[in-house]
């Protein structure tokens, strides 16, 4: 039998998954709704999450306001390894050279994806250094789990 706290885990773990979707299928307003549960949830590493995709969702909208052109590189990062793609996200925060801890973290979980964690572990060091709230997402965060067991990061705080 399943406590409250595992029901209302995977309740919230649900809608995140759907956020993604809609996320990806470019169905940005509903996909604010999603994220905007999840910014509330009391669960640290959704509520970052759900932060970085409607700051995302919010540069979007202003600049399709705008009328720029141009991409937003998170987005690309985050659409590239959620497509699996690692390969690319990386191609992107190659071309885009940008001192961003989230362009680090994006990067260390393409290079995990790709099994060359030793780079992965400096690219998270080096995102954790300038952001310290990316600790606490990045130990939650599943795709970097396999950085976790190689004892590379245990002077990561």
């Amino acid at each position: 039998m399943k406590t409250e706290t595992e029901k209302y885990y995977e309740k919230t773990t649900k809608i995140l998954t759907e956020a993604v979707t809609l996320f990806n299928e470019g169905k940005y307003e509903e996909a604010r709704e999603k994220f905007k549960q999840l910014k509330v949830s009391g669960i640290p590493e959704f509520e970052e999450k759900a932060e970085t995709y409607l700051e995302i969702i919010s540069r979007l909208k202003d600049k399709k306001k705008k009328g720029e052109a141009g991409q937003d590189y998170i987005y690309e990062m985050v659409h590239a390894i959620n497509e699996k793609d690692p390969e690319r996200a990386l191609e992107i925060a190659e071309k885009v050279k940008k001192d961003d801890p989230r362009i680090d973290y994006l990067k260390a979980i393409a290079l995990t994806m790709l099994d060359r964690k030793e780079e992965a572990v400096e690219a998270l060091k080096s995102a954790v250094a300038r952001d310290k709230k990316l600790y606490f997402v990045a130990r939650k965060e599943p795709d970097l789990f396999p950085l976790w067991d190689t004892g590379l990061l245990e002077d990561l705080q």
